[in-house]
């Protein structure tokens, strides 16, 4: 009996010390300026821009979008919305849009052939009509700061990529939101370290409603025409890309540009399904999921429940005071690196006190998508079942 107790002991003591490893890890990565796009080239030449924003029922924020995008200081830029399907005001948002701005051009996307994703199927139609030196792919809930467009090829330039994903500031507005997504964030990056996509060894790759990419190594790889069936179309363009020896990067700019998120609560965890189901793709990817958010935020609480119900039975546990201890220790540590997590999302650090109901949460959405990947269940997105 002392012997199991003390294997179990020891691999729970190096779980906790890998758990300070990856805090530190998630500390680091906030805060690698470094890896963060700058502007020092105001004199440069530009190479000309196509900007693509790819809409489905978006008469709320489309408009913020599009003005973001056409009031850049980046010389040389045309834009493209891509009108996939809308049932809403969107078309004549579009309209009231091009009046306004006369160079703002326009395509519409009337049917979607069956077995293709709506995003991807719309884009590489777009696709076709591109013939800037540049290419960027916007989602139609962001809005861009006015440098944001140079600062991000003058890194692309500059580093000498064909292809650059970004990620921006999320826009939490809502409670579940702030308590969610940043929790969200840190389990996509400990899946897809960013720092590891540059480097060719590894083959994963991870991408965003964000592309920049040279138009020559778009057409290379067929452009959006090669993930039409891809659920996850922004990363799998990024690995096919890594694959066909291309140089990539993701960066993290959240002084770039703001993204608006879910909203309400079954907007959210509908949202975090369907991540699910895109980023971790398998089973076993699940439940290795699973483990590790139940580990980090919820193992501690239960050991320390359990050691209170022991004493208040008067049941005698080995080593009772080196458990205690190392519990209260991972309870620290686990709300340290939750604390690490929101503050990098934002002015969200409070929530980093209640993670564990984080942790209970999107391991029920969690379970939720399994389930609904393992019965090949189809899956609702705007209006459209895949």
């Amino acid at each position: 009996m002392i012997i199991l107790v003390g294997t179990i002991f020891i691999f729970y003591l190096g779980g906790v010390l890998y758990l300070c490893f990856r805090w530190a890890a998630a500390w680091r990565l906030l805060r690698q300026e470094a890896a963060r796009p700058t502007l020092d080239a105001e004199g440069a030449d530009w190479p000309t821009m196509e900007v693509v924003i790819p809409v489905k029922d978006e008469e709320a924020h489309l408009a913020t979008c599009v003005r973001s995008v056409l009031s850049q200081d980046y010389p040389n830029l045309s834009v493209i919305v891509v009108n996939d399907r809308s049932t809403d005001r969107t078309p004549e948002v579009i309209a009231e849009l091009q009046a306004e701005f006369p160079r703002l051009r326009r395509m519409d996307i009337t049917e979607l052939p069956g077995g293709l994703y709506g995003k991807p199927h719309a884009l590489s139609r777009a696709g076709t009509e591109l013939s800037a030196e540049i290419v960027v792919f916007v989602d139609s809930d962001f809005e861009l700061a006015p440098h944001c467009l140079k600062t991000l090829v003058h890194d692309l330039r500059r580093r000498r990529l064909d292809w650059l994903a970004v990620m921006g500031k999320p826009q939490l507005q809502k409670f579940w939101e702030r308590l969610l997504v940043p929790m969200l964030g840190a389990i996509t990056y400990a899946w897809y370290d960013p720092r590891k996509i540059e480097d060719p060894k590894w083959d994963n790759a991870i991408g965003s409603g964000f592309l920049v990419v040279r138009r020559e190594a778009y057409q290379a790889i067929g452009g959006h025409g090669a993930v039409v069936r891809a659920y996850d179309e922004d990363s799998e363009i990024m690995r096919i890309a890594k694959r066909a020896g291309h140089a990539i990067s993701y960066v993290l700019a959240p002084e770039l540009f703001t993204l608006r998120m879910y909203g309400t609560l079954r907007r959210t965890v509908h949202g975090i399904s369907r991540t699910f189901v895109g980023g971790l793709k398998t089973l076993p990817r699940f439940l290795a999921t699973i483990n590790a958010i139940n580990f980090v935020s919820l193992l501690p609480i239960g050991i320390l429940f359990l050691l209170g119900i022991a004493a208040w039975k008067g049941w005698a546990i080995p080593w009772e005071s080196a458990w205690l201890t190392l519990a209260v220790l991972h309870l620290i540590a686990s709300t340290g690196l939750a604390y690490v997590i929101y503050g990098g999302a934002g002015d969200y650090r409070r929530f980093a006190f209640i993670h564990p109901l984080a942790a209970a949460m999107l391991i029920g959405i969690c379970i939720r998508a399994a389930r609904e990947l393992s019965r090949r269940e189809p899956i609702q997105w705007r209006g459209t079942s895949y």
